[in-house]
């Protein structure tokens, strides 16, 4: 017995949702993984070594940002090319309205995914910045025992290089709860009633 269009509509778009939804939970665990509260700790800070254990973390923090941008892109191309015979099932004064409501929720996908993105370069390349003036302070002076950066003017950059983390983490965080808060929404308004 063959569904009604509405019907395996809803069912794909649950489906997609719930791929989306298990895509940014692996992110996420990924990334948790990487224990980035660890980075910039005064005692990875004020070693060569523990700087260089820091940049491998932003290095492998790097590469998952960019495989996970592909994998969205992937979801984003996968979803489209399931969702065109589902549509293509809806009666002809139908599709448009859905249509541009997919195309809708796709673009807010799709700019969601560039903002989070966007403020996870700008924490990683604060944090690079930050690094390089503790590494710098360790070629001026191997034994400093008088602080981790080299002088003042330093320090207050790495200050405003971990605001700028900070504003880029609660940056990052607010987009992630807005997703959450519009993945809780689509799913509800997918229910059945």
């Amino acid at each position: 017995m063959k569904i009604p269009p509405q019907q395996a509509l809803l069912q794909l778009m649950l489906q997609l949702q719930n791929n989306g939804l298990a895509l940014s939970q692996a992110y996420a665990a990924r990334q948790s993984a990487l224990e980035l509260e660890k980075v910039l700790t005064v005692e990875r800070l004020s070693s060569m070594a523990g700087v260089q254990t820091s940049l491998a973390a932003i290095d492998a923090l790097e590469a998952l940002v960019a495989e996970h941008r592909t994998l969205v892109q992937q979801w984003l191309v996968e979803a489209t090319r399931q969702l065109v015979p589902v549509l293509e099932e809806h009666p002809a004064d139908q599709r448009q309205a859905i249509s541009d409501g997919l195309m809708t929720a796709l673009q807010a996908q799709m700019e969601h995914q560039h903002l989070s993105m966007q403020a996870r370069a700008e924490w990683i390349d604060a944090a690079r910045t930050i690094f390089g003036l503790a590494r710098r302070a360790r070629e001026l002076d191997p034994q400093v025992k008088h602080g981790v950066f080299a002088d003042e003017a330093d320090a207050d950059e790495a200050e405003r290089q971990g605001e700028r983390m900070d504003a880029a983490a609660a940056t990052e965080q607010r987009l992630q709860e807005a997703l959450a808060a519009r993945m809780r929404a689509r799913l509800e308004q997918m229910q059945p009633r």
